[in-house]
């Protein structure tokens, strides 16, 4: 693995806000740790936010998003579409892994509201459930 390699790998998991990672490959393994920055806010100054609650398919882990499944090309699940607690929706996909992005209540899938081929981190909202 390059610097570059390395660079661009923790740049990735800063802006996914991902803390710790580990890559191993033949004959060579690396372990990142992200020190998060956080700047201290006066505690007047916090507004207090309100909570809203989203009904919908979240990331299960972090890895590349596919709407079309990587080995068929063909659409895993479309908006419009009844599903049932725990259909695949999507895949993650992690170099050579796949992981099933699976609905996690039954419903109708609204539009994916991440691109195919986005990284995405734990807990992102990928799709609306009605």
């Amino acid at each position: 693995m390059t610097i570059e390699e390395i660079e661009r790998l923790a740049a990735w998991c800063a802006s996914a806000g991902i803390g710790e990672i580990e890559v191993s490959e033949a004959g060579f393994s690396l372990r990142l740790h992200m020190r998060a920055v956080v700047a201290e806010t006066p505690m007047a100054a916090v507004a207090p936010k309100a909570e809203t609650v989203f009904k919908g398919v979240r990331a299960p882990g972090v890895g590349v998003f596919c709407l079309d499944h990587p080995t068929t090309g063909r659409p895993i699940a479309g908006p419009g579409q009844v599903v049932r607690k725990g259909e695949t929706v999507g895949v993650l996909q992690v170099g050579p892994c796949l992981r099933a992005v699976l609905a996690p209540v039954d419903g109708v899938l609204g539009a994916a509201l991440i691109e195919d081929g986005a990284v995405v981190g734990y807990g992102t909202p990928l799709y609306e459930l009605a």
